[in-house]
């Protein structure tokens, strides 16, 4: 979809600098691309929202009421993430302050990274037999080696398939809100914010782990 070019907006922290602005590419793959992968994860939480039992781990099959609870929630603030992202290829992109659209995505970005960034570490830890790792709660009525098995496919499921989603929405969200950003200086600054909030979530994670003798939570 193409856009005509705007004028700059006083409150809109794209063009406050005066830079000169880039422009949009006709196609803009990223904001494409997250909101295609938004959706795709959204209909797996809907799927447990439902009751679909795939990929969940051993406590989460033992309640499933809240589960699917949870998971309805979830696919509502996905839905409503999904129309921020397409607000950025749309002309009320550029009629309502940068923040309004890039504050939510950044949250939502760190987030995503921030995950695939631990679950990657701890999963890979938890396999080659550092099991304090990761912290797999307690359920009752479930024998040690039945806990044991299920643990072990969960980390497989995580680390293949789960964090990888994660990692890929965080990047192409990321993406999208980098190519919506229409100055370099403002580009830089997003760059710079993305790398400072998930090295400020990181290090606060790891100071909770260790302060608990475990190297994450899960």
């Amino acid at each position: 979809m193409t856009h005509e070019k705007l004028m700059p907006i006083e409150d809109n922290v794209n063009s406050g600098d005066r830079e000169p602005e880039i422009t949009l590419p006709p196609q803009p793959i990223w904001v494409q691309l997250a909101f295609a992968f938004t959706l795709l994860f959204t209909a797996l939480h809907v799927y447990w929202a439902v009751g679909g039992t795939w990929g969940l781990p051993l406590l989460a099959l033992q309640e499933q009421s809240a589960v699917q609870a949870v998971n309805w929630v979830v696919s509502l603030i996905m839905v409503i993430g999904a129309l921020f992202i397409l607000a950025l290829n749309h002309p009320i992109g550029r009629r309502v302050p940068s923040w309004t659209l890039l504050v939510p995505l950044w949250i939502a970005t760190v987030v995503c990274l921030s995950h695939a960034l631990y679950g990657f570490v701890t999963k890979s830890l938890y396999l080659i037999g550092y099991q304090s790792a990761v912290d797999f709660p307690v359920v009752s009525g479930v024998s040690a080696a039945e806990a044991d098995e299920a643990n072990h496919r969960s980390a497989v499921l995580d680390l293949l398939v789960f964090e990888p989603c994660f990692l890929i929405q965080g990047v192409v969200l990321a993406m999208a809100a980098w190519q919506f950003i229409r100055t370099p200086d403002g580009r830089r600054k997003w760059r710079i914010s993305l790398t400072a909030g998930i090295a400020a979530i990181t290090v606060f994670g790891a100071l909770l782990s260790l302060a608990d003798m475990r190297f994450a939570i899960s």
